[in-house]
């Protein structure tokens, strides 16, 4: 049997979190210990639950997903940050995951896909769906600018 997987979720929409709730908690090694509907009572929750997983919005109220990131990061490493946003571009991609996100899944993803990289990440490793993947490299209008 797998250990537990204790995940928080954030989204500012209160219809996303019923429906990643509904989703997850359908696997029996998943136990969803909060939600949030703001940046700061992201954080907070964050930092007193303590999650093994924060499965996290890009655009939220407050401080915005990759500012919750960069604080959770710095706050609990241990937590591992995944984005789950409706913006795939390689620019929002790239800063997620230097602000210390562990994977990034878009929500037109399944929600096999979603589980995998929940389990990935929870196991150390680094997830990008692989519809983002092939978007990354198909598609140059995807590409961060060059500075």
């Amino acid at each position: 049997m797998r250990p537990v997987i204790k995940i928080l979720l954030a989204d500012d929409y209160y219809i996303v979190r019923r429906v990643l709730r509904s989703l997850l908690s359908s696997e029996k090694d998943f136990e969803i210990v909060g939600e949030a509907a703001d940046g700061l009572e992201t954080v907070e929750l964050a930092r007193e639950l303590q999650p093994d997983v924060l499965l996290l919005d890009l655009k939220m109220p407050g401080i915005n997903g990759l500012e919750v990131t960069s604080s959770v990061a710095k706050m609990s490493p241990q937590i591992r940050t995944i984005i789950v946003s409706m913006y795939s571009n390689q620019a929002y991609i790239d800063e997620a995951l230097r602000r210390g996100a562990k994977a990034y899944v878009p929500k037109e993803a399944t929600g096999d896909e979603l589980v995998t990289a929940i389990r990935r990440v929870s196991n150390g490793e680094i997830f990008l769906s692989p519809s983002l993947q092939i978007r990354s490299t198909a598609d140059p209008q995807n590409r961060s600018p060059q500075t």
